[in-house]
């Protein structure tokens, strides 16, 4: 899997956080809650995940960089 998808509420607790592996299905929360923003995460050649700073909200896909 090469991305993961974070489902971040302002003032979240790591508790707080949902990490989706589906594309699909991260859309499909999004589009559940629309002013909260799913945060996307590219696979690192060193390991782990990185932010890519660019999210879906509201089902759309806002790309910042």
């Amino acid at each position: 899997m090469d991305y993961i998808y974070v489902f971040v509420t302002d003032g979240a607790e790591w508790e707080d956080l949902i990490i989706y592996l589906s594309k699909e299905e991260a859309i499909e929360k999004s589009k559940k809650c629309p002013k909260v923003r799913l945060e996307i995460f590219k696979k690192s050649p060193n390991g782990g995940y990185r932010p890519t700073y660019n999210y879906y909200l509201d089902g759309v896909y806002i790309e910042t960089t």
